[in-house]
């Protein structure tokens, strides 16, 4: 109580003051309410003068009172102004962005195409040396969950070509809604037999990187839409030897959406990474089970 009656006195006294000082008969006086401040507006016709002041409350060492922090007066096109500046320390607050965190999926990759040691794997001999996959990946975004050590979830955008070659004069082809490995006619013999396949991936990774960041590790699951798959051959036929090529079949029973698990770890624009898919790439009971393992190399130039 003694505190709200000491705010009102010195409330009073202060705007007294400024109508003694300059408020006449003429004067039109206004008084605004903006936040912790008063702003007191005088106008005088007569004079052709206006006077403006700014009181800001303060509440130190156990008093209550409005301080005045500007004084202007304006007449005849001229103008007088005298303030109090406080002097004020801008201490940083940590926050999520305050330090760069430059995430690890964007980038042009290759690697080695392959399938885990599981299922019908064994009875599908590839050619590992050019069996490839090529990652493009157009875009990322990362979500800081903990900006002290360095975490963001991370997910983005890319584009998946996988070319996996057979072994022996064998392709793959859809017959009756199942797809076999076929051997080819006796009087063929296949230069090349391979099984391609093109996705679309959005990945969600959890992605650590050291304070200096030129060091990293992400591991999660990338989402897979497959966009065009075929099976195609090169061959020789006839005792000429003469040379063919032929899409055999295309779409065949392949999983329309996969999921696969992808680990990466590297330093700076370079990385290598681990992905298995534990989902068999044929629809159930379509296909041979076979699950997708391979291993690479990242180059994350965007």
């Amino acid at each position: 109580m003694k505190r709200k009656i000491l705010f009102v006195t010195c409330t009073l006294f202060s705007i007294c003051s400024a109508f003694q000082s300059n408020a006449s008969n003429e004067d039109s006086v206004r008084i605004f309410e903006a936040g912790n401040k008063r702003i007191i507006l005088i106008e005088n016709d007569y004079k052709q003068r206006v006077d403006i002041q700014v009181y800001e409350f303060n509440n130190e060492h156990d008093s209550v009172c409005y301080e005045k922090i500007f004084v202007g007066h304006y007449r005849d096109g001229k103008s007088s102004e005298r303030r109090k500046y406080v002097a004020m320390i801008n201490i940083p607050m940590p926050g999520w962005k305050s330090k760069h965190f430059d995430p690890h999926w964007a980038g042009f990759g290759v690697g080695f195409a392959d399938f885990a040691g599981r299922g019908d794997a064994k009875d599908i001999p590839l050619r590992s040396s050019k069996s490839l996959e090529f990652n493009l990946n157009l875009f990322e975004e990362a979500i800081p969950i903990s900006n002290r050590y360095r975490w963001s979830v991370v997910t983005g955008f890319g584009i998946r070509w996988t070319r996996y070659h057979i072994k022996g004069n064998r392709h793959f082809e859809e017959i009756d809604d199942y797809t076999y490995l076929v051997e080819a006619p006796e009087d063929r013999n296949y230069k090349k037999s391979k099984l391609g396949i093109t996705t679309l991936n959005i990945p969600l990774l959890v992605e650590w990187q050291n304070h200096k960041g030129n060091l990293f590790f992400s591991t999660g699951i990338v989402g897979s839409v497959k966009t065009w798959s075929s099976s195609r051959i090169v061959y020789t036929e006839g005792p000429e030897g003469k040379k063919y090529k032929e899409k055999v079949d295309k779409g065949m029973t392949l999983r329309p959406v996969t999921m696969d698990i992808l680990t990466q770890a590297g330093t700076r624009r370079w990385g290598v990474y681990v992905r298995y898919s534990p989902i068999n790439i044929f629809e159930h009971k379509k296909g041979p089970e076979l699950y997708p393992l391979s291993v690479g190399l990242m180059w994350y130039l965007f």
